[in-house]
C-alpha cells in the first residue's frame, strides 16, 4: 500500500474546539504529532538502499521515541482526557449516553493492540525485530485510525450535547 495513500487514512483535521475545551485542541496537536512520527518511521522502513535488496530501516532511537510518544498519548487519552469528555457529555445531557457506552470499549480495544506494539518495539530492539516493524506499522495504522475516529465520536457528542443544551 503506497504510503501516501496509508498517510491519508488518518483524521488529522478534527477541527479545533473554542477556548473552553483548549485540552481538546492539546490533543489534536499531540494527535498531529503522533502522525507525523508514525509517517516518519513508516516511510524509512518502505525505502530501498540503492541496493534494492537492502531495507532500511529507521534509527532505533527514533522507533523508542516513537513507542514513548504514542504510549504517552494514549495514557493522556485514558486518564485524562476521556473521562473528562464522557463526564461533560453525561453532565449536560442528564443522562449516559449510549456514543460513549459504544465507542469507549472500542477505544479500549486499541489500546491493548497499541500497547503490544510498544512492549514489542520500545527496547532491546535488534535486526530481527526491524525485520518486523513494517508489517506490524501497517497493522499499527488501521488500530490508530480506529482510534482517532472514535476519538472524533466523542468529541462530535460532546459539541453537540453543549450545542444543544446552549440553546434550550
Amino acid at each position: 500500500m503506497p504510503t501516501t495513500q496509508f498517510g491519508k487514512r488518518f483524521n488529522t483535521t478534527l477541527q479545533k474546539v473554542d477556548e473552553k475545551y483548549k485540552w481538546i485542541n492539546d490533543m489534536i496537536k499531540l494527535r498531529q504529532e503522533l502522525v507525523l512520527m508514525y509517517m516518519k518511521i513508516l516511510n524509512v522502513s518502505l525505502s530501498r538502499s540503492s541496493n534494492q535488496n537492502d531495507v532500511c530501516y529507521p534509527s532505533y532511537d527514533d522507533v523508542y521515541d516513537f513507542c514513548n510518544h504514542i504510549t504517552d498519548y494514549v495514557s493522556h487519552g485514558h486518564f485524562d482526557l476521556y473521562p473528562k469528555i464522557v463526564e461533560l457529555i453525561e453532565n449536560a445531557s442528564g443522562r449516559s449516553l449510549s456514543i460513549a457506552q459504544k465507542t469507549m470499549p472500542r477505544i479500549d480495544d486499541t489500546t491493548e493492540y497499541i500497547m503490544k506494539f510498544t512492549d514489542k518495539y520500545a527496547e532491546d530492539l535488534n535486526e530481527n525485530k526491524m525485520k518486523s516493524l513494517q508489517a506490524d506499522l501497517a497493522s499499527l495504522g488501521k488500530c490508530l485510525e480506529i482510534r482517532f475516529k472514535n476519538e472524533d465520536r466523542l468529541v462530535i457528542a460532546l459539541r453537540l450535547v453543549h450545542t444543544i443544551v446552549d440553546q434550550a
